[in-house]
């Protein structure tokens, strides 16, 4: 059992500048839920009341008291790992600083290298060869819309 949650009045104020003024609303909702609990309510009361599972106004709470502020700024830190390693993404960045290839031609020549490279889809390799400070632009041929030549279409000095 937890012991009663209790803010200060500076903490208290600053909890609600956070839920009515930050622009993400996650953020805004893990302040009211601290609110909340502050006045009194019960954490399955709060949990469905702002729509979240029981468990995460304990998780805010720990948060708060193990890191103050910045334990509920902090954010969620869950996803799936990485499929490409860092080894297989610096083989795809040599390969494209090398010589101009589309990602097609990189997935291809890092498969060659590593066999062992999950499949994955091109935007994924693309996003994180942007890291990486590459980036990838899709070629387009296009017809000339106007057959004129340059010249005849500068204009003359006044």
């Amino acid at each position: 059992m937890l012991p009663p949650f209790v803010l200060s009045d500076s903490e208290s104020i600053t909890l609600q500048e956070l839920a009515e003024h930050h622009p993400y609303p996650d953020f805004r909702r893990r302040a009211l839920g601290l609110l909340a609990l502050n006045k009194g309510h019960a954490f399955s009361r709060v949990a469905d009341i702002l729509g979240v599972t029981l468990p995460t106004p304990y998780n805010w709470v720990k948060a708060w008291r193990s890191q103050g502020l910045m334990g509920l700024l902090n954010g969620h830190q869950g996803g799936a790992p990485t499929k490409l390693t860092a080894e297989w993404l610096d083989t795809a960045e040599r390969i494209a600083r090398e010589s101009p290839c589309t990602l097609a031609e990189i997935d291809r020549r890092l498969r060659e290298i590593h066999p062992d490279v999950p499949a994955v889809h091109r935007d994924t390799l693309a996003r994180q060869l942007k890291k990486r400070g590459l980036s990838f632009t899709r070629t387009r041929l296009s017809l000339k819309k106007n057959a004129t030549p340059n010249a005849s279409r500068q204009r003359t000095p006044i």
